[in-house]
């Protein structure tokens, strides 16, 4: 066993490393650096062509199903 200063320092260390890791995590400047980064790279935002290109393709779909149905019904 070793002498009660090396319990007292080991205590030390296990109460201040999460502090001082909380305390560097939660600085805004890293935040914005590394976490919008990384959020950025995971999740780009979206662009308005393919959003466009579905809208279309929505509507295509919606005007051929009119047509069918109005095939039917005038049946």
């Amino acid at each position: 066993m070793g002498k009660w200063q090396l319990e007292v320092f080991r205590m030390g260390i296990y109460m201040t490393f999460p502090v001082i890791l909380f305390h560097y995590f939660n600085l805004p400047e890293n935040y914005e650096e590394k976490v919008i980064q990384f959020k950025r790279e995971m999740f780009p935002p979206e662009r308005p062509e393919p959003q466009q290109k579905i809208a279309d393709l929505k509507r295509i779909f919606q005007e051929r199903r009119e047509v069918e149905l109005r095939k039917v019904f005038e049946d």
